[in-house]
């Protein structure tokens, strides 16, 4: 197996796939006014990565298949509750900021492309290595790796689903208005979702493991859990909720910011 060629002609073929989707994305962000927009669609640009891959894979055996099966369930799930959340909502108020930080509409555009559309392109195509990598290399069959990633990225994807559930149900109540998420998966972590999220691509990882130097793909869910935890997601929201809900701080002190965990007790 020749695979720093293959790997070499793989690469040169996905990262336009992930630029080129990631200006799309930009393009229509444009008319629209929402760069939030990225928020939405951002994994199909993943999906359309691990299709290049698939396409260009030497041979498609069950190792390639279930990398797809969990690259397109993975996808379907967060894309359908994505738009189901955000769609009709206007601009997320982290993007809306950011527009303060430029003079003109004209000069946002472009500052739009470098700081979110690009660098979310180049942050998830690392993260799509493992699976890049797996579609190119190994007899295709499934092992021990494969069994342990198949459970983790399972064990993920039930608990992003069941806590995007019982927020969506919390927020649903106009009584709980103002008040802090603190029941359920929510009890244990203050970020359960992200928990989720991130099971799911360490498990695509351990899959991936099993072609050789698969584990060097680790930099992919390095680069999303960084993602996830210092830009995008846990510290950023954490801020936000901190400032514009009452009793977030004290949620913060007992509640664990990602790994579920039993609660920190409080002083009567």
């Amino acid at each position: 197996m020749t695979l720093p060629i293959d790997l070499l002609f793989l690469f040169i073929t996905t990262v336009p796939v992930a630029f080129g989707c990631a200006i799309g994305l930009w393009l229509a962000s444009i008319p629209l006014r929402d760069v939030s927009i990225i928020d939405m669609f951002f994994a199909l640009i993943i999906v359309a990565i691990t299709l290049a891959a698939f396409a260009l894979a030497p041979s498609r055996g069950s190792l390639q298949w279930l990398l797809l099966a969990m690259v397109l369930v993975w996808a379907l799930r967060i894309t359908a509750h994505l738009i189901g959340r955000n769609w009709g909502h206007g601009e997320d108020p982290r993007y809306t900021k950011l527009r303060s930080w430029v003079p003109t509409e004209r000069a946002f555009i472009w500052f739009s492309l470098r700081q979110v559309f690009l660098l979310q392109a180049v942050v998830l195509w690392l993260a799509s290595l493992p699976i890049q990598l797996g579609m190119q290399g190994g007899d295709g069959q499934l092992g021990w790796f494969a069994i342990a990633g198949s459970l983790l990225w399972l064990l993920g994807l039930v608990t992003e689903t069941v806590a995007d559930a019982q927020l969506r149900r919390f927020r649903a109540n106009p009584e709980n208005r103002g008040t802090v998420l603190c029941s359920g998966l929510w009890r244990y972590s203050r970020h359960p979702n992200y928990f989720g999220e991130l099971c799911v691509w360490w498990g695509i990882w351990l899959v991936a493991c099993e072609v050789p130097l698969g584990w060097l793909t680790v930099i992919g869910p390095l680069a999303y859990s960084y993602l996830i935890i210092n830009v995008t997601g846990q510290k950023t929201l954490d801020k936000k909720l901190a400032r514009e809900k009452p009793g977030y701080a004290e949620y913060m002190a007992r509640t664990s910011g990602l790994l579920p965990l039993p609660p920190k007790l409080t002083r009567p």
